[in-house]
Formats: structure tokens, sequence, C-alpha cells
């Protein structure tokens, strides 16, 4: 989940479902008639993402994305059912065909991905320096000199960061974690001096824990962020975007948004 999210690992899956496998592969477009004929829209997130996607206290699925993701099912005319992925993983199970129909879990569109999957844009997000209150504040690219970075594995924070590092930015360490929430853990223990990350999720840690987190600056200018569908689905794919563009035109995108941001989503 920085802008989210993003750099595409090459790796091979092993298929959870084979009766699911056979049928994405044998019939391509027949997707969207699964889902309608099921009623059931399945959709993979990594929950580790507050507040976009993360564990509620019942331990259920919430956040934008999976309340955004709800809606899109409803204006389908079926259910939402949200499969948990970890983020390393959960672009190669799409592509494989296995137990999810498409990914909502604040995945960047970029050009690599592209290469591998269709996307449907639904908002834009910019990428933010979270510190730690006290002491001193990353608030520009150079300030990263002499730091210890603390980023999400495989996203384009962590490409960012490294990108940093190629120019001649002198960054201590980078500290790549596999879940979100690890990063925010580094900062708060003193294991890392600043975080690059999505613009949202910074500002919800900083929010909850004004003590320990503050956003000091931004790394990077807005960038697309979609729901990722398989290439053949392009039925599925139409659909989807149909059923943005509604919330999007009824108020609903706006609704949702404010009510996890205060503002809506790609104006912060």
């Amino acid at each position: 989940m920085s802008l989210r999210r993003t750099s595409w690992v090459v790796a091979l899956s092993i298929c959870v479902s084979i009766s699911g496998c056979t049928l994405f592969k044998k019939s391509p477009e027949s997707a969207l008639k699964r889902i309608k004929a099921e009623k059931i829209l399945r959709i993979a997130i990594d929950p580790t993402y507050a507040p976009m996607e993360f564990d509620g206290p019942d331990g259920k699925p919430t956040g934008f994305d999976v309340e955004l993701g709800v809606a899109i099912a409803q204006e389908m005319g079926v259910s939402a059912k949200f499969i948990t992925m970890s983020w390393e993983g959960i672009l190669t199970g799409l592509v494989s065909g296995g137990r999810y129909d498409v990914i909502m879990s604040s995945m960047n569109i970029t050009q690599e991905r592209l290469k591998q999957v269709n996307f449907v844009k639904y908002l834009e997000m910019s990428q933010v320096f979270v510190s730690r209150t006290t002491g001193k504040h990353v608030k520009t690219t150079a300030d990263l000199s002499d730091k210890i970075v603390a980023v999400q594995a495989d996203t384009t924070s962590h490409s960012a960061v490294q990108s940093a590092q190629k120019k001649g930015v002198k960054i201590k360490k980078i500290k790549a974690f596999q879940k979100a929430t690890d990063v925010f853990q580094a900062v708060r223990v003193g294991q890392a001096d600043v975080i690059v990350i999505d613009e949202p999720v910074g500002l919800y840690h900083a929010n909850k824990d004004p003590k320990t987190f503050k956003v000091t600056g931004h790394a990077i200018a807005p960038e697309p962020v979609g729901i990722a569908i398989r290439k053949n689905a392009k039925a599925l794919k139409k659909a989807i975007e149909s059923a943005v563009s509604k919330l999007k035109s009824d108020g609903t995108f706006k609704r949702i948004s404010h009510k996890w941001f205060g503002t809506e989503l790609g104006k912060l």
C-alpha cells in the first residue's frame, strides 16, 4: 500500500484454487458472468495499510478502499468478498488466476505493471516524509542524507528512496519492511529516522499518534492509483469503470473520502 506500492516482483505462484484457475484460463471473458452468477466480487487487499485497508477491531477488513470496494460491488449488483494477501505476492496471485478477481489495495499504476495487468484508475495520491515529532525533520529529499529511511518493500516509496540514493543522496541505510505497520514501528522504537509513504497513510498515523509522528514534507507528487484486473477480463474492466464513474458522479466517492480523511482523497 506507497503510492504505494509499487514495483513488480517477478515470481511464480502456485494456484490455490485449481477449479478457479481452470475457469479463468478456459473462458477469459467469463469472469464477469461468473461474478454476476455467484453475486460475489472477490477483492484482494494487503490489510496492513491503514486507513486505506486494515483489520478493524472486530477483525474484519475496513478502510477507505474496503468501503469503496463494497460500493463498487453494490453498483455492479453483487457483494464484495475481501481476500487478504501479503503485498509481495498480491499481483502474482492475480496474474496466475487464483482466488480473487481484482486487487484494490492502493496500488500505483506503473508502466511495468501495465505489461501484466489492466487498471481502472480511481484516485491519485502523493507521498510524504514522516519524521519523529522530536528531533530534526526531513522536509526534502536532500534531508535524507545521513538518515536511516524506513519504507515498505517493493513499493513506489522504496523505489524513490533507492533512486535518490543512486543520484547521490548519502542515505545512511534503507530499511525495507514487508508490512506498512512495521515501517512505523521502526521509527517509533528508533530503528529508523524517517518514513516515506503515501500521504493518507502518513497523515493517519500522525493524527493517531501525534506525540511520535509528524508529516514533515512531500516526497513525490501525486501519482495514479488503480484497481488491477487481469488483461483478459475486458468485460469486468468495463463494468468496474462504469461503477467507479457512477460513484464519483453521484457523490459516493466524495462521501467515503470525507468519512476517512475529512476531505476528498486526491485533494489533500
